[in-house]
């Protein structure tokens, strides 16, 4: 049986934090959801050190109610080993660097992005910087710029995927842990992008475009930490029309498949990859939910786990590991306002 946690909204009071639930791998099933640790607004988790769960937090009864907390594994009785509050905004993302014990964070509602030491069983502050650029035409992108991503290149920089300025930024950690701007790749305007991954086998990347429903190809010089366009291809049909909303992205394992979910047309499309890190559409399969926030891999990839927001459910679709195409087997797991799927070390 494998374990998951579940970030997720707390806006409607349908959820109260960071839910677990339980996956057969062989019957491809979930089940035993329960509610985890009390938190508000856990959009992303990271897995950390020494049994440990990074999450996202908001709590109201700060002046400054923005945070991340360190909760220990103990499924029964989880506790709160260290947090801090820091930030006038809830965070977005969050990752972790297990050899230098850092924690990144993205805010994007109040334009930050942050690097905190997790020595000594505490979270401190080392650096906090914000992006800079031009405004992006679109309605989300009027009130600045807005990191939603951040996360290590194969060379150890850090990428940010800013979304309100349609911007991919690529940052050195100095000795000192510092932030140090070294590159940035301007993408189409409106495209806003969101999430990003790597193709490991070479110097590519795959970025989301939220706002235009696009998946862009990059080439990545780890020389320069630059990136640059490849190809952009659409995540939905030609002939749609109403709102959509590029969201998550995942690539598998062997590097031959990339995963994204359409947020409005209520989708996962499916992309092979060529031997030069292009990508050719071969499904896009609807979720039977609303609103795919999430989408991970069961530890063996031979399932595709859909945490569909609006509906309150859980997608499960069997996943052919050689044509890297999707079977829909059920949609009727619910669980509140899910945002994020982390599965356990």
């Amino acid at each position: 049986m494998e374990k998951y946690f579940l970030g997720t909204y707390t806006k409607r009071n349908l959820s109260h934090g960071i839910y677990t639930f339980d996956f057969d791998p062989d019957h491809q099933v979930a089940s035993n959801l329960k509610l985890f640790a009390e938190a508000g607004d856990p959009f992303y988790l990271t897995n950390g050190p020494d049994n440990l769960l990074y999450s996202i937090d908001y709590n109201r009864h700060t002046d400054k109610p923005g945070g991340i907390k360190a909760l220990s594994k103990e499924f029964e009785s989880p506790t709160v080993k260290y947090s801090v509050y820091d930030a006038t905004a809830s965070g977005t993302y969050i990752d972790y660097d297990a050899e230098n014990q850092l924690v990144f964070t993205a805010n994007y509602d109040i334009n930050e992005i942050s690097i905190y030491s997790t020595r000594n069983n505490k979270f401190t502050l080392l650096d906090r910087t914000h992006d800079v650029g031009q405004l992006g035409p679109e309605p989300e992108q009027a009130d600045g710029p807005h990191p939603h991503f951040i996360n290590y290149t194969p060379d150890h920089r850090l990428v940010v995927c800013d979304l309100g300025i349609d911007t991919i930024l690529t940052y050195n950690i100095t000795n000192d842990y510092k932030f140090e701007l070294v590159a940035t790749l301007k993408m189409p305007a409106g495209f806003g992008p969101r999430h990003l991954r790597f193709n490991h086998d070479q110097n590519i990347a795959y970025a989301v475009g939220e706002l235009s429903s696009d998946l862009a190809t990059l080439k990545y010089d780890p020389k320069l930490g630059q990136f640059s366009i490849v190809d952009i291809i659409s995540t939905i049909p030609a002939n749609w029309h109403t709102h959509n909303g590029a969201a998550a992205i995942r690539i598998s394992a062997d590097n031959r498949f990339v995963y994204v979910s359409n947020r409005g047309y209520n989708s996962v499309v499916v992309y092979k990859i060529a031997a030069n890190g292009s990508v050719e559409q071969i499904q896009n399969v609807h979720t039977n939910g609303d609103f795919p926030w999430d989408i991970q891999f069961s530890k063996s990839e031979q399932s595709l786990l859909v945490a569909n927001q609006r509906s309150n459910s859980l997608s499960v679709f069997q996943r052919n590991t050689e044509n890297g195409k999707l079977k829909l087997l059920n949609s009727d797991f619910m669980i509140p306002e899910p945002l994020a799927i982390l599965r356990t070390e």
